[in-house]
């Protein structure tokens, strides 16, 4: 969407829409994971959300074929991406209990850092490949866009092809839920019921509250390099934009990696360890920037920062997965999923706000002292 959106007559304004439109369907994620845990036949609904995708981008295709003010198109696509979006969250929460029912629990850290670091690859490659494939068809979008719809297609094929191999278990999975003694209930009392088990489990809600706060600092350090690589272009390898493409791609290359390689040094050490060695990276990269910038060192740190993430992540996940019932999994990592996507745009907000009212040293020294009191809260506090 962004690179439609730098096509239009408009674009700073274009942009900025497809920014606040990305973060709708994680926000929406409560109530995405509240219909998937409804539903009992979870592969029937991610056969079903494939193939609505198929028909949302096939009319798409057709859309970028008529002839219509750029911004009325626009409007469409954001609709689509977003629709799309929203089903592929709603996808992804109703698949949560079919991993914990298939996955045996002594390989599930391990099942989930390797989807994790799946995922995160295909988001860099596909990243490389969308840009790269519309320009070799000199921006064709319609092509594009039935490329989006066969690949749809495909995934949706594939899950009706392997129905009958998951049925089992998907069975089991469904008898669990509707044996469950406990009755069917409207969305806001199950919310609250939710609320009430989160903050029953005290070890959930701190890792909760410890995630959210992680978040927000690592989601706020994007806004804040850019700034920082404004302010001094003395540190740049060749230029603005190589440089920022550089550290963008360290961090998800080290997200990747981290989340990929499971049984390395980092295998023992305990979660609230690598909570305090992701807290120290993102002191060094604040003290680094404050003291003297230096691009090397930054590239350093992005990488540290995106590698304890990566282990961080999958530790996060299969905790909830393996302490929540399955009939509540989808609601309550669906809310999870929504307070620490709201906490990216709350910590961008907050420290951009300080970068430009005060100044960006003064941005960062804020992010060093949450740091530092977020490493006292874990030191005081055993997260297992």
């Amino acid at each position: 969407m962004r690179y439609y959106a730098s096509q239009t007559s408009n674009a700073k304004l274009a942009t900025i829409v497809v920014v606040i439109a990305n973060t709708l369907p994680t926000i929406l994620q409560i109530g995405l994971g509240y219909i998937a845990d409804k539903s009992h036949d979870k592969l029937r609904l991610m056969i079903l959300t494939r193939l609505v995708q198929t028909i949302l981008y096939g009319t798409l295709t057709i859309l970028f074929e008529l002839t219509m003010n750029d911004w009325l198109l626009f409007s469409f696509i954001i609709f689509i991406n977003v629709s799309s979006d929203i089903l592929s969250g709603m996808t992804s929460l109703a698949a949560l209990p079919t991993i914990k029912h298939i996955v045996p629990s002594q390989d599930l850290l391990a099942a989930r850092s390797v989807q994790v670091s799946v995922m995160s690859l295909v988001n860099v490659i596909g990243q490389v490949i969308g840009v790269t494939f519309l320009t070799f068809l000199n921006n064709n979008f319609f092509y594009f866009s039935l490329f989006n719809a066969v690949l749809f297609l495909m995934s949706g094929l594939v899950l009706i092809v392997s129905r009958r191999q998951f049925n089992q278990k998907l069975q089991a999975t469904s008898h669990i839920n509707l044996s469950s003694q406990v009755p069917e209930v409207r969305f806001w009392a199950s919310m609250q019921i939710n609320r009430r088990i989160i903050q029953a489990n005290k070890k959930l809600l701190h890792i909760l509250f410890l995630f959210t706060l992680l978040n927000l600092l690592v989601g706020s350090i994007d806004g804040l390099i850019s700034l920082t690589l404004l302010q001094y272009p003395g540190i740049y390898i060749k230029n603005y934009g190589f440089s920022l493409s550089i550290v963008n791609t360290v961090l998800a290359l080290g997200l990747v990696l981290g989340s990929f390689f499971t049984n390395d040094f980092f295998k023992k050490i305990h979660l609230n360890m690598l909570t305090i060695i992701l807290l120290l990276f993102l002191t060094l990269l604040g003290l680094n920037i404050v003291v003297s910038p230096n691009i090397y060192a930054i590239i350093i740190s992005f990488f540290g920062i995106g590698y304890t993430l990566g282990k961080i992540s999958p530790r996060v996940s299969t905790y909830v997965m393996t302490s929540v019932a399955e009939k509540q999994l989808g609601q309550i990592a669906g809310f999870m999923n929504t307070l620490i996507t709201l906490s990216v745009p709350i910590g961008q907000l907050i420290f951009l706000s300080i970068a430009t009212s005060m100044s960006l040293s003064n941005a960062w020294i804020s992010m060093i002292v949450l740091e530092v009191l977020l490493i006292l809260y874990t030191l005081s506090y055993k997260v297992g």
